[in-house]
């Protein structure tokens, strides 16, 4: 029988030298070959086969149970250039692991080692899921496609965030992270002298228009109660300050928790750029992303399972509701197709430097909560084998 505490605390240390090695080495979506590489050379260590699925995912097998389950933990990074000043900073220039899934990487390695070591008291098979480009909404449909999930029954996941202070666990059902889609809108006018208005069509005045009133979908088109979100990110218009524009380009985002949100919100965003466009004499063109990310959506039994499980180990003082997130994250791809929980790691603790958000250019956590990720990885294993799985 697995002593999750006492193994978990043994390798802390190990694990800890996994997060900083990966985390000095982070690469792009689909481009991660020496996170990849690190990954595989620490299976052969701990003698556990594993597989490849294009060119750097990978799973790894545990156990011989009729019942398959899986834990899945991203690989990527960010284009982001880091100042931390750590010692284990990133050695590749504009690239930063700062959303934390080298620390996913070094937990579920952790958590692999141990379930290794307890492999012929398994009651249930345990496939390692490492996927690549999780922030380019590319790496969980490719797993998914090249046969990751087969033979699997439930997965579960984990993210640490540092909106959550370090130690504070979050297990819930239901919707926790957005469904995503993406849009790009080209307002076409014509150009001409900045002295001679009245010859020209601008593209920047409506292109600008159009952007503030899409401000109001949220407020006026979608109910009260129904939380999304529309974001507008990217703005470029005209070439010189004496030129009147004759074309400008926005890009954003939408953030929904249901599918009639998310194509009411479309529906209203085509509607609002084109009459604001014609309005101005202009003329717009919409692309509309769908889906990028489908809405992660815990499954209701499994996580009253595993949460009860955690909160008779870690303590009820210990766990934290945290309402859902607007963030998307590709998890969803695999509850998708199987029941799966999702859940939250507190990693922030100002007072050692580690207060910023995910995906800030200063992020970092509090690297003790990495043995509480080996530990509910153990202990979403142990709520499974208790819900059935016989040897072969």
């Amino acid at each position: 029988m697995i002593d999750i505490q006492k193994e978990a605390e043994a390798i802390s240390k190990e694990v800890i030298g996994f997060r900083r090695y990966f985390h000095q080495h982070p690469e792009p979506g689909m481009q991660e070959y020496v996170t990849s590489a690190g990954i595989r050379e620490a299976l052969d260590q701990m003698g556990i086969p594993w597989r490849l699925y294009g060119e750097t995912g990978i799973s790894a097998d545990i156990g011989r149970g009729k019942k398959m389950i899986a834990l899945r933990a991203d690989m990527d990074a960010l284009a982001v250039t880091e100042k931390t000043g750590v010692p284990y900073a990133s050695k590749t220039p504009g690239m930063m692991h700062a959303c934390g899934h080298d620390a996913h990487i070094a937990a579920l390695l952790g958590a692999a080692k141990i379930l290794k070591a307890h492999e012929d008291e398994l009651t249930v098979t345990v496939r390692c899921i490492f996927q690549p480009s999780e922030e380019n909404c590319l790496g969980a449909k490719m797993m998914c496609e090249e046969g990751a999930l087969d033979g699997v029954s439930e997965i579960y996941g984990i993210h640490i965030f540092t909106d959550i202070p370090a130690g504070m666990i979050s297990v819930e059902p239901g919707a926790r992270m957005a469904s995503t889609s993406s849009f790009q809108v080209t307002i076409r006018g014509q150009s001409g002298h900045g002295a001679k208005p009245q010859q020209c069509v601008d593209a920047t005045v409506a292109g600008a228009a159009a952007v503030m009133n899409l401000q109001s979908i949220i407020s006026r088109e979608i109910d009260p109660v129904d939380s999304a979100v529309v974001t507008v990110g990217h703005f470029t218009s005209g070439s010189q300050y004496n030129i009147i524009s004759g074309e400008a380009f926005f890009e954003g985002t939408v953030r929904a928790f249901s599918q009639d949100t998310a194509q009411q919100i479309e529906a209203a965003l085509r509607r609002v750029v084109s009459s604001t466009a014609q309005a101005y004499r202009a003329k717009a063109h919409v692309d509309f992303a769908k889906a990028l990310h489908p809405v992660v959506i815990n499954d209701e039994a499994l996580t009253a399972k595993v949460h009860d499980s955690a909160e008779a180990f870690f303590g009820k003082d210990r766990m934290i509701h945290v309402p859902p997130m607007m963030i998307g994250e590709d998890f969803s791809v695999y509850q998708a197709k199987i029941p799966g929980v999702f859940m939250f790691v507190g990693g922030r603790n100002p007072i050692i430097g580690c207060g910023y958000p995910n995906h800030h250019e200063c992020f970092n956590i509090d690297e003790r909560v990495l043995t509480d990720c080996v530990m509910l990885h153990l202990l979403a294993v142990t709520s499974a084998q208790t819900s059935g799985g016989n040897h072969d």
